[in-house]
């Protein structure tokens, strides 16, 4: 089951999408970036499966919640690792 499925079933909750960065760039940059990131996920998900753009908490992260080991962002696979977006469903 993917995501859309589940939150279908849930269609009563919010859905928060936190886009993420790794740390090359300015702090600033960052934050715009993974706020653009999270919020073309939101854009995508309420066209292709017609969720309601109200139903979205958009957050963009930056550089501050790196993945858990990939902290210093030192290796090239470390910042593929941050660059993501993270879904959550909102009681």
């Amino acid at each position: 089951m993917g995501f859309a499925d589940t939150a279908r079933q849930f269609s009563q909750t919010r859905i928060r999408i936190e886009g993420n960065t790794d740390s090359v760039g300015s702090a600033q940059a960052n934050r715009r970036l993974s706020y653009a990131r999270a919020n073309s996920v939101a854009n995508f998900l309420a066209e292709k499966y017609g969720f309601d753009r109200q139903r979205f908490v958009i957050v963009g992260n930056g550089a501050d919640k790196p993945v858990p080991g990939c902290e210093a962002n030192d290796t090239e696979e470390c910042r593929a690792k941050n660059r993501r977006t993270e879904f959550s469903l909102l009681n």
